[in-house]
């Protein structure tokens, strides 16, 4: 299996760079002989304190086969212990850390068949993935249309006990098999909303997501044009791009 990947990220518009609280692992993948390949997005939740941190070690996390919720709960911990804490952000940091992830493992079928495989996508939130072949949408998750984004979806805590479990109402797992030339899009949730809404008018946004080749300069170009418009909302907007070659 041969995966190329590419990652593009946008701060919120009038924020700094260091404010940007999403999450992406890894950034660029072009390797072949893969058996097995696995990425993730994560949107931390920007009223809750140190978020990013908290995305970051999700993704991390997810990228390396170790998503023991607890285990990363304690990193979180040791992370935040220790540093100043201004006033408004002591309740916040009692409260824990929130973020919504999106995770993608891509397996190879080599022994069966050289050009095709399975794949399986795990979110909780709404972060999403896309399966797209050519210019067919085949699978979307876990939020399906582009008015089903509310203000308060369901996050993974810092400060929740227990592990995450597959009969979980909120862990969506959605799970498929992949051709040569297929490729996946990961994005948080703002890039997901408006990718969905142009899909929905019958606009897709597969040939202007392939055009953006490895340009990071031409994303933000972009972002900035449809935050102009009105057409994507203001928020931290990340895409993984994940080609089966």
């Amino acid at each position: 299996m041969w995966i190329c990947t590419q990652a593009f990220h946008v701060p919120k518009h009038g924020n700094a760079a260091e404010e940007y609280e999403d999450a992406f692992f890894p950034d660029r993948v072009s390797q072949r002989g893969l058996t097995a390949f696995r990425c993730a997005v994560a949107d931390g939740a920007s009223e809750s304190a140190y978020a990013g941190e908290w995305a970051q070690i999700l993704v991390r996390s997810f990228g390396r086969r170790r998503l023991r919720l607890a285990q990363n709960q304690r990193t979180w911990q040791r992370l935040v212990q220790g540093r100043p804490v201004p006033w408004y952000l002591e309740r916040k940091l009692a409260n824990g850390a929130h973020a919504a992830l999106a995770g993608l493992l891509l397996r190879d079928r080599r022994q069966r068949n050289p050009r095709r495989g399975s794949w399986r996508a795990v979110a909780i939130g709404d972060s999403c993935i896309f399966h797209v072949r050519g210019d067919e949408l085949l699978a979307v998750g876990p939020v399906c249309r582009s008015d089903d984004f509310d203000n308060n979806p369901y996050l993974v805590s810092s400060k929740n006990s227990g592990p995450l479990r597959r009969d979980d109402p909120h862990v969506s797992i959605v799970s498929g098999s992949w051709r040569l030339k297929d490729i996946f899009y990961l994005t948080t949730d703002a890039l997901a909303q408006w990718i969905l809404a142009e899909y929905e008018a019958g606009r897709p946004p597969w040939k202007f997501l392939r055009a953006l080749g490895g340009k990071q300069k031409s994303f933000e170009a972009v972002i900035e044009d449809l935050r102009k418009s009105k057409a994507l909302r203001n928020d931290d907007t990340t895409l993984i791009r994940v080609e089966v070659k």
